[in-house]
């Protein structure tokens, strides 16, 4: 990954409790709310079964969702989760398995190198059981590349499960470590040309994947005017990173994924206030869930075609900043003008999108960005908006987010809103910001314009993929107080149901 690995996921065969690990975790359901000390639980010794019956009856442990109790025995500390109810419905049980696992790998990670989590065979399928793997190695994360001191040291973690199971969980994992990496990361780290050479480094040798870089000069030639304007204020200059990642026919089109990175974001002319600032090197969030869903596709080796497009830019005042009344052309020779350089994520994504729709001929398109305030004040850091025309995409991406976990809700594409673009740009064709109130809306319907009738999501994650402000709300997967790495999961099984779809 770019900074982070997860712990090494090992498959455990025999007896978990006559192991030499010094951690376990032994998972315990709630039937009709009480805990069910059952299965699993049941063949623990004698002394381990009182240790847990004990703190049932005093009241101690009840077996809810993410509920953790530690006890010591045989020399080894026994980690009690609670998983709660043994009859929810899948999806539900999905969640709360992978809430209870991120909370045991928490409980470890930090007096811990090795620890075994067990699961109940007769209780999961293969389902659930990947999602248990997921949920501990997610739990596990802890960017810490940056500190002398170090917290975690998980490194190796088993599961009495099977190889395949722990293969696929781990493919997904990695995808959300590097969009945590790479959202997270500070922009001295990752400005345009060093992210450059290090996604290169990441994806070289990876099979079926092939980078493409589009550097300032190549930018200013094609015709990129929204990228162009928006870096070049910044003495590292933008970039445009095209990922290609061939898994089917090679005259099958591609699905493109569109990622605003946007290495730090100062507003530019148009500066935001200062208490907005720090946050900002998590403005790349989307365009690393874009990165991290095609390492995992790569990993799992779907049967897709699938381009990624990265416009990486920094957008600062300076003396070569593009300016509120500008008139920009952008790629597919839009006009656009720019009344707030505080919108700069849609005109980065804007050219991304149009070269994705005409260069590649993409069957189908999704971007992802933290765009807008609107989105965020709306439904919180928990929740991304998304916008579609497409009823059969709507119920797709629904479906991925019902397993996944990562929240979604539709806002409407109000065609009525349109008319202030013109309004608001009486000499270019459109504006790039026209009013705050629907916000949210009229920043998708200005990506509308460059998707040139293509089927299309907008994902507005301005919300959960920067997570500043979660603390206290969000999941046990999550990383406290910083980008969780939304987005991932719920794009890969998107395109996973997609394959089964087509199959």
């Amino acid at each position: 990954m770019l900074y982070t690995k997860p712990p090494k996921v090992n498959s455990f065969k025999g007896d978990v409790f006559k192991s030499d690990l010094k951690a376990l975790v032994i998972p315990v359901f709630q039937k009709e709310g009480k805990p069910l000390v059952d299965g699993i639980v049941e063949e623990a010794n004698t002394f381990v079964n009182n240790a847990l019956k004990n703190a049932i009856d005093l009241g101690q442990f009840k077996g809810e969702v993410s509920e953790v109790l530690k006890t010591f025995a045989e020399n080894r500390l026994i980690v009690f989760i609670g998983l709660g109810d043994l009859s929810a419905n899948k999806e539900n049980k999905m969640e709360n398995i992978r809430r209870s696992y991120a909370a045991a790998a928490r409980a470890l990670k930090d007096s811990f190198d090795r620890a075994l989590f067990t699961v109940d065979d007769e209780k999961l399928d293969n389902d659930l059981k990947r999602e248990a793997i997921i949920g501990a190695l997610l739990g596990s994360y802890s960017l810490e590349v940056f500190k002398n001191e170090k917290k975690n040291k998980l490194k190796e973690v088993y599961f009495n499960v099977e190889e395949y199971i722990i293969n696929e969980a781990v493919a997904i994992a990695e995808g959300v470590y590097l969009a945590r990496d790479l959202a997270n990361a500070p922009p001295n780290e990752v400005a345009p040309p060093k992210l450059v050479e290090k996604v290169k480094e990441l994806f070289k040798g990876l099979k079926n994947v092939e980078i493409k870089v589009f550097d300032y000069d190549d930018l200013v030639k094609k015709g990129f005017g929204g990228i162009v304007s928006v870096g070049k204020g910044s003495d590292e200059k933008p970039r445009l990173i095209i990922l290609k990642y061939k898994g089917s026919q090679k005259d099958e089109k591609p699905l493109a994924i569109v990622g605003k990175t946007i290495v730090f974001d100062s507003g530019g002319i148009n500066l935001k206030p200062s208490q907005s600032l720090f946050e900002m090197r998590a403005d790349k969030a989307g365009g690393a869930t874009a990165l991290g869903v095609l390492w995992s596709v790569a990993k799992l080796s779907l049967p897709i075609n699938l381009v990624v497009l990265i416009p990486a830019a920094i957008n600062v005042p300076s003396g070569s900043s593009y300016l509120p009344s500008d008139v920009i052309k952008m790629w597919d020779g839009t006009y656009v003008e720019v009344t707030n350089t505080d919108a700069e994520g849609r005109l980065t994504i804007a050219d991304a999108l149009a070269y994705a729709a005409k260069e590649f001929d993409a069957k189908e398109i999704i971007d992802l960005a933290t765009l807008t305030g609107a989105a965020w004040i709306a439904l919180g850091p928990l929740i991304a908006a998304y916008f579609t025309r497409d009823e059969d995409l709507s119920k797709l991406i629904e479906k991925a987010s019902r397993i996944t976990g990562e929240k979604l809700w539709r806002l409407p594409m109000e065609d009525s809103y349109k008319k202030l673009f013109s309004r608001k740009a009486p000499l270019g064709d459109v504006a790039n910001a026209v009013a705050r109130a629907g916000g949210a809306i009229t920043a998708a319907l200005f990506l509308e314009r460059f998707v040139h009738g293509k089927p299309w999501i907008h994902l507005d994650i301005a919300g959960p993929g920067i997570g500043s402000d979660a603390q206290g709300l969000a999941p046990e997967y999550w990383p406290q107080g910083i980008a969780p790495g939304f987005g991932v999961r719920l794009l890969v099984e998107y395109l996973k149901n997609k394959v089964s779809k087509k199959n």
